[in-house]
């Protein structure tokens, strides 16, 4: 077992138990454990089709031929690998959440359908992003590549995180002092899918953990990217203080990623108005999702992680029970 500080022996050993679901079949590279949209040789029967010269006798069905004097071979589904990519939000609104981040919650959650992929014999890449794609791990399987990609998700722990007066700021009007957030740390998903529409020829399986927080139009792209086959998994996550916002008075509020100011007054009116446009817009996000052939789960950064993120996967047929 890989030994990582992002997956403990326990949630292993649950994690033993799934695996990433395909929604539909895909033309692998390698011989692997996912159906394929290629006809094949394993034990699965798919369909007939007319003898060839040349053909494999021993595939052809002689019941057949004793009924119609055809010659007819029986085809099997090939199974092969799926490419997997996850690619995770690292904007700054990612890193708000105690005591557990977005980001960090956004890290182990990845860590977990590395192992998943890797498990199925599966390819599986790893990248992060904001307004483009930063830094990535190419997709490759393999447990010695497991181990790599979580050294990577580590590694992003020591990446510079924002200050405690950046995010959703809740100070006494005019006491916060006005941070310029650097123009990286913003996010576009649009912009990120169109390029990793540009550099992704075969279509595979494909996660996406963020807070979905982006003003930008990014159902377009991923209505494009389900077009050309690509299976895409939203995980949304969400910080506690974001979901049930414990504020009163006068408040600052200050945009994590683009530095907007905004003062409010926090009252128990106030909040019920923002705990129900936050719901509409989560759950139109889901409406989009199920329309479009896309999954879609919700998380909260704060709740148990391994059984949470394991419950909402299954939920959401992201992943399955072996067997």
């Amino acid at each position: 077992m890989p030994a990582s500080t992002l997956l403990d022996p326990a949630f292993l050993r649950k994690l033993e138990l799934l695996r990433i679901q395909a929604r539909k079949a895909f033309p692998g590279t390698m011989r692997g454990e996912r159906r394929s949209t290629r006809r094949g040789a394993s034990v699965e029967f798919a369909d007939f089709r007319k003898y060839e010269a040349g053909d494999d006798f021993r595939h052809v069905d002689w019941s057949i031929y004793a009924r119609l004097e055809r010659l007819m071979l029986r085809q099997f589904v090939e199974e092969e690998d799926v490419r997997i990519d996850i690619l995770i939000d690292q904007s700054r609104s990612m890193h708000f959440g105690a005591p557990l981040s977005k980001f960090d919650f956004a890290r182990r959650a990845a860590a977990a359908l590395a192992f998943l992929a890797v498990s199925s014999l599966d390819q599986v890449g790893i990248a992060t992003f904001d307004t483009a794609i930063r830094l990535q791990k190419r997709a490759s399987r393999g447990r010695g590549h497991l181990l790599a990609v979580l050294n990577f998700l580590e590694s992003l722990a020591k990446t510079e995180k924002p200050s405690s007066s950046d995010g959703v700021a809740s100070e006494p009007t005019g006491k916060i002092a006005k941070r310029t957030p650097p123009t990286n740390q913003r996010t576009s998903l649009s912009a990120v899918l169109q390029q990793y529409q540009r550099t992704t020829v075969r279509p595979g399986i494909v996660f996406v953990l963020s807070d979905f927080l982006d003003e930008d139009d990014f159902r377009s792209p991923l209505k494009l990217l389900a077009q050309r086959k690509f299976e895409i998994n939203l995980i949304q996550v969400l910080a506690d203080e974001e979901v049930n916002p414990e504020i009163v008075g006068d408040i600052l509020m200050v945009d994590a990623e683009s530095g907007a100011e905004r003062e409010i007054t926090a009252n128990p009116r106030a909040v019920a108005a923002y705990k129900k446009m936050l719901a509409q817009y989560t759950k139109a996000l889901e409406n989009f999702c199920k329309a479009n052939g896309l999954g879609y789960t919700l998380v909260q950064a704060s709740a148990s992680f391994a059984d949470l993120l394991l419950k909402n996967l299954i939920e959401s047929r992201m992943a399955g029970c072996v067997g």
